[in-house]
């Protein structure tokens, strides 16, 4: 798909010239692997040859990086950075907690591509507080008493998340996405409407957990116990994050 027009030297024409962004297929072999990314070109409109500009080349490494984690099913990058704010650990202590090598996190946030094996341990982590518990029993020598405690207490808070069904879990992951700032208040709301607008066009619900009446309108109990901790402002939960790939 064509972009919007804009000017770079072109070293064919030997001028500057207007210049359009298109998507192409590129293949790269990777480990004996065969993939195909979707990267910009940019062409010149005089006489149709490729050109380049800053930055499109680093763009095209940073979307073939992310591409390749996808079809791969690897950690992101914001991945790994989640999993720090979500347990509270530095670099090194997560890389510790996790049964890596101390280093092992900064090199993911430089932008090494993890093995499958460590990916799968960082998902898990991001997917279950259960097992991140378990991580840090085994390693609990190795990160310190202080990195211990802040990481167990974020593991504990995560618990009433998992009091929610599937569905509640992505309607409200889907609401975060959409809706920017929400209130406990607001998303009560509008897990409420969208609950009764499903009824009304599938003639079944959406997620199974029960509304009650309370004195400032509808209320979803399990939901409310996740949020109570923001009160009437805007909820900002990383915790979130987990549901959102």
């Amino acid at each position: 798909m064509m972009n919007k027009i804009r000017v770079q030297f072109c070293t064919e024409c030997r001028e500057e010239t207007q210049y359009r962004i298109r998507s192409i297929s590129y293949v790269k072999q990777i480990r004996d692997k065969e993939y195909v990314f979707e990267v910009a070109e940019a062409i010149c409109c005089k006489c149709g040859n490729p050109v380049n500009f800053a930055g499109l080349m680093d763009r095209n490494a940073r979307e073939i990086d992310r591409q390749y984690r996808m079809q791969e099913g690897l950690v992101s990058i914001e991945d790994v950075n989640n999993l720090m704010e979500l347990y509270k650990l530095g670099k090194a202590p997560l890389s510790l907690a996790l049964g890596f090598g101390e280093i092992t996190i900064t090199r993911y946030l430089a932008g090494q591509v993890p093995s499958k094996e460590y990916s799968d341990v960082m998902r898990r982590a991001l997917e279950s507080p259960a097992f991140m518990v378990e991580r840090l029993h085994d390693n609990r020598e190795k990160i310190g008493e202080t990195a211990y405690k802040k990481a167990m207490q974020a593991a504990k808070e995560l618990e009433p998340m998992f009091a929610l069904s599937e569905k509640m879990l992505l309607t409200i992951s889907y609401i975060f996405k959409r809706a920017g700032e929400v209130t406990p208040l607001a998303l009560q709301k509008i897990l409420y409407f969208v609950q009764g607008i499903y009824m009304v066009l599938y003639n079944k619900e959406l997620f199974c957990e029960e509304c009650e009446a309370w004195a400032h309108g509808p209320v979803y109990r399990e939901v409310y116990e996740v949020f109570k901790s923001f009160k009437y402002n805007p909820i900002d939960d990383t915790r979130f994050s987990m549901f959102q790939n």
